[in-house]
């Protein structure tokens, strides 16, 4: 198997010599890479989630037995054979949105990003200056590829439930699921939900609502349909988001 962590044959951009290790795989046609435990969590077979997620620390989209290092410079190096990278500069302002869910729970970030005209795999390493590994591939937007870190804004909600993800509808009014289009109806609906706390056991959504051209809203929402958490996402990408 090629040792490439990228998809296509001539480098792009600053190349340099820059050995860092990586192992690569390939899954229903599928290549990505991983660095010795830290591996992307859609790339993983539902037992290795299984056993992984009680274990790692929980980044988003990434499983790792390690903490990942935040790096203190804007400069870092991306992985594209066992001896060459790539310098990119990490932008703090060009966000795009992470979700992830490993059964245990489900986690969204507002990733900073670096641009790049190479196409990664996903777990591609992604390192400081000095070698220390930040964090790894996981998904893209157009040329932008986001940065799984802790530095940035983000958060969790304790379920088993994956994500669901919906597009908001301009001038309709939002509530969990539902759209409508005066306050009249929504005060109807949220009055005969079954008070908080009556779910019938059924575990809480984690769903995402993508706004008409960026931004939107994070909510958990219970079983009987009751918004339990919002959080308004602002200056982040929540579109046409490509998990590698």
């Amino acid at each position: 198997m090629s040792k490439r962590t990228v998809l296509n044959e001539d480098y792009k951009g600053l190349v340099e010599w820059f050995p860092i290790p990586a192992e690569l795989h390939e899954a229903d046609g599928r290549r990505f890479a991983s660095f010795g435990s830290v591996l992307p969590i859609h790339c993983c077979t539902p037992q290795q989630i299984e056993e992984r997620s009680k274990t790692t620390h929980h980044y988003c989209g990434v499983f790792t037995d390690d903490p990942l290092r935040d790096p203190h410079s804007e400069l870092v190096y991306v992985r594209l054979d066992e001896d060459s990278a790539e310098k990119v500069f990490l932008n703090r302002s060009k966000r795009i949105l992470l979700l992830s869910s490993d059964g245990r729970v489900a986690q969204w970030q507002s990733a900073p990003t670096f641009e790049s005209s190479n196409t990664f795999v996903a777990g591609a390493p992604i390192v400081s200056q000095d070698g220390q590994l930040v964090s790894v591939v996981t998904a893209r937007r157009g040329n932008h590829y986001a940065v799984s870190t802790f530095e940035s804004e983000g958060g969790y909600f304790e379920t088993s439930q994956p994500w669901e993800v919906r597009d908001m509808q301009e001038g309709g009014l939002h509530y969990a699921d539902h759209v409508f289009l005066s306050r009249e109806p929504l005060r109807a609906h949220v009055a005969a939900l079954p008070p908080p706390g009556d779910d019938a056991g059924a575990p809480p959504r984690p769903l995402l609502l993508r706004g008409p051209g960026g931004g939107g809203r994070v909510l958990l929402v219970a079983g009987s349909g009751r918004q339990l958490a919002l959080i308004y996402l602002a200056s982040v990408f929540t579109d046409d988001i490509q998990y590698l």
